[in-house]
């Protein structure tokens, strides 16, 4: 009697599993994890004139930052101590300057004249 009940259960309960297998299988939209979606980081034409006039090292001393503003539209951020901390893509658009990390995160600063970047994190002069 124990051995018949034990099988009944145990039927019962693998024909909820499939069932609920069955149910996620015949909903398409269902998604057990979410999804995320990366945006695209900016592309930059070398040789546009604003890329090209903020090309170079930029730092804030009192934050142990330098970023660099590489030919390619690239930008790699040093920051106390830890080269190449931050990587990504780099944009201009009027005043502003965008920094789009490869981690999905963007920093966004203002070009004050030719010698100077202000940021949250401070003001960034051009290293000569």
């Amino acid at each position: 009697m124990a051995t018949a009940l034990t099988a009944a259960t145990l039927t019962m309960l693998s024909a909820c599993g499939s069932a609920s297998s069955d149910d996620a299988a015949a909903d398409p939209t269902a998604s057990p994890t979410p999804t995320a979606t990366i945006s695209e980081a900016p592309s930059v034409d070398p040789q546009d004139p604003a890329a090209v006039a903020l090309r170079g090292d930029w730092e804030i001393p009192s934050e142990q930052y330098v970023l660099h503003l590489v030919e390619d539209g690239t930008f790699i951020e040093d920051f106390q101590g830890v080269v190449d901390f931050r990587t990504g893509k780099y944009e201009v658009e009027g005043d502003t300057v965008s920094l789009v990390g490869d981690d999905g995160n963007t920093d966004k600063g203002t070009v004050v004249d030719d010698d100077t970047l202000k940021f949250t994190l401070g003001t960034a002069t051009r290293l000569k």
